[in-house]
C-alpha cells in the first residue's frame, strides 16, 4: 500500500471513528458509569470479538506478546494473527452491534513494576536511530541510563508511553477491570484468565517472546543491579509514584550497585 493510500485509510477510518465516539462513550458510561473511565486513555482498549476479550494496552508491559497471542487464538494461526497486528480494532472501530453488547467483553489490563519497566523501555528504545535522533543519544550503559533519568525528570517522562506513567494509560480503574495480570507472573495469571473463560491459548503461549514479534526482550529484571544506584532508585521511585502508589507495587528500591559505582 502506497503511503497516500496508507493516509487515506487512517483518514476514513479517524472519520468513521468519529462518528461511531458518542455511541462508543455512551456503551463505555452505561457499564462503568458516567465519568468513571478516563476518556484520553479509551484508545487504548483493543478488542478481539471472536473471544469476547478487551484489552487495555500498555507499551513495555508484554503489549506486543500478549496481543499477538489472543490474535493468534482468534484468527487460527501466526501467520493470520501477524497480517491482523495492526488491524486489530479499538473501542471506536467497533461496529454498533458490538458496541451494543459491550457488557459482554471482558477487559483486560497487564501491570509491571516501574523500576523494570523503565530500565526496560531504556535498553529497548535507545537501541534505534530514531529514538536517540528524537529523545537524545544516551548510551546504553548504568552511565547512559542516569543520564536518561534525568531527562526525564526535566519533562522527557510524558514524551513517549513507552515510558510514561503506566496509570496515565489505564482507561479504568484497576476494581474495574475483570482481570489484572501482572508482568511478572504474566503467563500464570494469563493462563489462568483463559482457562477460566472456557479459552484454550496455543502450546507455550507467553513462555518467551511472541515467535512472531522476536528481539525484544531486554532482561531488564536481570539487569536491575548493574544499572541501579540508590540515586537512580530514588529518582524513580518520585517520578513514578502514582504508579507505585495506585498500582500496587512496593517503591523499595531494586538491589543496586553501591553509590558512585
Amino acid at each position: 500500500m502506497s503511503e497516500t493510500a496508507r493516509g487515506l485509510a487512517l483518514l476514513r477510518r479517524n472519520l468513521e471513528n468519529l462518528a461511531r465516539a458518542p455511541l462508543a462513550l455512551r456503551a463505555v458510561d452505561a457499564r462503568f458509569g458516567k465519568g468513571v473511565a478516563r476518556r484520553a486513555a479509551l484508545r487504548r482498549l483493543v478488542f478481539f470479538p471472536a473471544l469476547g476479550i478487551g484489552f487495555n494496552r500498555i507499551k513495555k508491559n508484554a503489549n506486543t506478546a500478549l496481543l499477538l497471542t489472543l490474535l493468534e487464538m482468534q484468527e487460527g494461526s501466526v501467520s493470520a494473527a501477524t497480517a491482523a497486528k495492526d488491524a486489530v480494532p479499538n473501542l471506536f472501530d467497533l461496529p454498533r452491534a458490538e458496541l451494543r453488547r459491550f457488557d459482554r467483553y471482558a477487559l483486560l489490563v497487564t501491570l509491571r513494576n516501574p523500576y523494570s519497566r523503565v530500565l526496560s523501555a531504556f535498553l529497548d528504545k535507545f537501541r534505534f536511530e530514531p529514538y536517540r535522533r528524537k529523545h537524545g543519544d544516551f548510551a546504553l550503559t548504568p552511565e547512559g541510563f542516569d543520564r536518561f533519568l534525568r531527562w526525564l525528570e526535566t519533562g522527557g517522562l510524558a514524551r513517549d508511553p513507552h515510558w510514561d506513567l503506566q496509570t496515565k494509560l489505564l482507561a479504568l480503574p484497576l476494581d474495574r477491570y475483570d482481570a489484572v495480570l501482572r508482568f511478572e507472573t504474566l503467563r500464570e495469571d494469563a493462563l489462568a484468565f483463559l482457562t477460566a473463560r472456557g479459552l484454550t491459548p496455543p502450546p507455550g503461549a507467553l513462555q518467551a517472546e511472541h515467535r512472531a514479534d522476536s528481539g525484544k526482550q531486554t532482561g531488564a529484571d536481570a539487569q536491575l543491579a548493574a544499572f541501579y544506584t540508590p540515586e537512580r532508585a530514588a529518582l524513580v521511585a518520585r517520578l513514578y509514584a502514582a504508579d507505585f502508589a495506585a498500582l500496587g507495587y512496593d517503591a523499595a528500591p531494586p538491589q543496586s550497585r553501591p553509590a558512585g559505582a
